[in-house]
């Protein structure tokens, strides 16, 4: 098993989960999908439209995962996953 640890920067995840951090027991070898199938498995569905709202970015240990592998990025122990709202500006 791997520990993960999940940052949640977005207010709107924030309010449905009610934390702004969770830690996460995932097998060897997940991915980030792993991880957002963990989520929605451990707090409901409602989450799902949160995590995947339009421009939100996640990066891993500071890396947008785009560069990683999108979704399929893998996970080791100690990594620490960060979902960030989409900037906006006026």
């Amino acid at each position: 098993m791997i520990e993960v640890k999940l940052m949640l920067l977005d207010e709107d995840l924030r309010k449905t989960l009610g934390a702004k951090e969770f830690a996460f027991d995932l097998p060897e070898g997940s991915t980030i999908r792993d991880l957002f199938e963990a989520v929605v498995s451990k707090y409901n569905e409602k989450t799902t439209e949160s995590l995947l709202k339009d421009g939100m970015l996640i990066v891993l240990n500071g890396q947008n995962i785009e560069f990683l592998g999108g979704a399929n990025a893998s996970l080791s122990d100690g990594d620490r996953v960060a979902i960030i709202p989409p900037l906006e500006g006026g």
